[in-house]
């Protein structure tokens, strides 16, 4: 509810006084804020009190946020995550703006899936600079935006949000790490390049890299939340009415885990701040799925099976998750999300060499 939410805000911010907006001189810049759930939490932020700026590639949806807010403390910037100087100037643009006074919380939102007729190698799945589109939107746009916007969130109570999700267990990180100069097979746009279930797993991949991402920052708090099911646009306009029939509301349950993730005490968090072992959920349901040390071993994952079973998994999860929901839980995340800080290492060291012209 949103007095539930105001009170975990005036905890973490220390706000005393009952009728002060919690979140008030408080700057908060989410990705994708034009709809779904970045929309949503545009809104709670701006409600607070707190000051929102809001990074967008649909323009439209950014002048309708802008006019239903009606407030000085939305600051909207376009921004095209697939191309890596429309986001570095966005963060230039914050940095002259807000440089001086800091930043409080980034939310890293913004986020795409591959449509079913997608085809390998074409245009639609290549970004500006000719790479992977999902792994440069999904990852490493928000990877340069986290190094250009890092110093700025060095305050006390400043934070890092990122928006995984549970589908990370899918794959086992040996196509986000760097094993050539190229970088990444997950990178590659060249279907001769790509590993052989590049679209299927390519969701999974780069919420894996967002992950080993979180665990890899320094000098500011980190978490990784995932929703679950939502009833958004993220796997297109012919998914949207099947999801918002049977997934968690964007304006409720859908946002619990950010907002847990945003809003938490760092006790309350715990394992999963920084360089733990756990995310921030909302679902019970990958608990309850058996034999996880099998279908995640290394033999399992060899033959292809693990990709069917995780997928059977998510369609339990879409089914099962109104009926395990939880106000607020810290999950465990993958094995391979935590025990493989050389392959983590190594993607943070590429990554930094990625964006390093911007």
């Amino acid at each position: 509810s949103p007095n539930f939410v105001a009170d975990l805000a005036r905890k973490r911010y220390g706000t005393t006084e009952e009728d002060a907006p919690p979140m008030k001189d408080k700057v908060v810049v989410i990705t994708g804020a034009a709809g779904g759930i970045g929309c949503a939490l545009t809104n709670v932020v701006h409600d607070l009190g707190g000051t929102v700026v809001a990074m967008d590639r649909n323009t439209t949806g950014l002048d309708s946020l802008q006019k239903s807010l009606g407030s000085s403390r939305v600051v909207t910037l376009p921004t095209q995550h697939e191309d890596m100087a429309s986001v570095a100037k966005s963060a230039d643009d914050i940095l002259s703006r807000f440089g001086g006074t800091g930043i409080d919380m980034l939310v890293n939102n913004a986020g795409l899936t591959y449509p079913p007729d997608a085809e390998p190698g074409g245009r639609r799945m290549n970004s500006a600079q000719g790479h992977d589109l999902a792994f440069t939107v999904n990852y490493l746009s928000h990877f340069l935006l986290v190094e250009k916007l890092l110093p700025c969130l060095s305050a006390p109570h400043c934070r890092v949000v990122h928006l995984t999700s549970t589908y990370h267990w899918k794959v086992d990180g040996s196509e986000i790490i760097p094993n050539s100069s190229e970088g990444p097979i997950a990178y590659q746009s060249d279907p001769a390049k790509q590993g052989p279930k590049h679209i299927e797993r390519s969701y999974a991949n780069t919420k894996l890299a967002q992950i080993w991402h979180s665990r890899s920052i320094r000098g500011c708090e980190s978490v990784c939340a995932c929703p679950t099911w939502v009833g958004t646009g993220i796997g297109g306009e012919g998914a949207r009415d099947f999801l918002e029939r049977f997934a968690f509301p964007v304006n409720g349950a859908g946002i619990a885990s950010a907002l847990n993730a945003m809003l938490r005490s760092s006790e309350e968090l715990g394992d999963a701040l920084n360089d733990g072992q756990s995310l921030v959920a909302n679902s019970r349901i990958l608990e309850y799925l058996p034999l996880k040390t099998l279908w995640t071993s290394e033999w399992v994952t060899k033959q292809g099976w693990r990709d069917s079973i995780v997928d059977f998994g998510g369609l339990i999860l879409l089914l099962g998750q109104r009926f395990t929901f939880e106000e607020f839980l810290v999950q465990k995340s993958s094995p391979e999300s935590f025990n493989n800080e050389e392959w983590r290492d190594a993607l943070y060291q590429w990554s930094l060499d990625e964006v390093r012209p911007w």
